[in-house]
């Protein structure tokens, strides 16, 4: 499964430190910048691809802080440039590529 989710900058501190705990550590979540992954608003964006049951419980720890789950037409366009970004980076492209 997976899911993304924004959240805003002023509580990218507090989202760091949930993100250092174990359970986070194991689920290796990917965040960037929104900005950087091509959505036009302030924050920050965190992609999560795990079993159903690991991303479900993901969920009901982010149900308890300031990220959204986004769906749609919207999340479909992060989770998009979250797998182009991967794709680039197992080519050996990585996030520098030249587009």
């Amino acid at each position: 499964m997976e899911l993304v989710y924004t959240y805003p900058m002023d509580s990218n501190k507090d989202m760091l430190k949930m993100l250092d705990e174990e359970f986070w550590k194991r689920l290796g979540p990917t965040v960037r910048e929104c900005k950087a992954m091509g959505l036009d608003k302030d924050g920050m964006c965190l992609y999560i691809k795990a079993r159903d049951e690991l991303a479900a419980e993901a969920g009901k720890l982010l149900a308890e802080t300031a990220a959204k789950e986004l769906k749609g037409e919207e999340g479909e366009r992060l989770l998009k440039a979250f797998r182009d970004e991967a794709e680039a980076a197992e080519a050996g492209m990585g996030a520098c590529s030249v587009r």
